[in-house]
């Protein structure tokens, strides 16, 4: 299974609630840049989940842009990829989507879980600094530990 990890584009300090918070229009440029990008390496994904929060849907709808509003029918919105959500739920969730035959997924997300899902993964603590609109591309075989295979940071 290839796997990218993103954390959404750089967002505005303050909202609401920080479910709320939206992307500065710095944020929606890395967003939208990542999206170019992942499109030269990904032609299309099988399943994008993206966190509910405000930041991480309109990075998405950047990232969709980029790819014709191709991934918008294989968008899941999943409350279990808030900013603390559980690593070993997300891992178990991309066990399953394996075995359904979903080889290729995009998770849209926050700190920390986005960090925590790439070192369980990797089953060791990552090196990866993630930055607002960092990507981590890992190829995973469920059964043994997952293998970094793109970082894109932000310019």
């Amino acid at each position: 299974m290839k796997i990218f990890v993103m954390r959404h584009g750089e967002a505005e300090v303050m909202a609401n609630s920080d479910k709320e918070r939206r992307l500065t229009s710095r944020g929606r440029l890395q967003a939208s840049e990542r999206g170019y990008w992942l499109k030269t390496v990904i032609p299309d994904f099988d399943k994008v989940l993206v966190s509910p929060y405000r930041r991480a849907v309109e990075s998405f709808e950047k990232i969709d842009e980029a790819y014709h509003h191709q991934l918008s029918s294989k968008q899941e919105i999943w409350e279990g990829i808030t900013p603390y959500g559980s690593s070993h739920l997300v891992i178990d969730y991309l066990s399953v989507l394996a075995n359904k035959g979903v080889d290729k997924v995009l998770i849209v997300s926050h700190l920390p879980l986005v960090w925590d899902i790439v070192t369980e993964l990797c089953s060791k603590r990552s090196p990866i600094s993630f930055y607002p609109s960092t990507i981590v591309g890992l190829q995973w075989d469920c059964e043994q530990s997952a293998v970094i295979t793109e970082i894109k940071y932000p310019e």
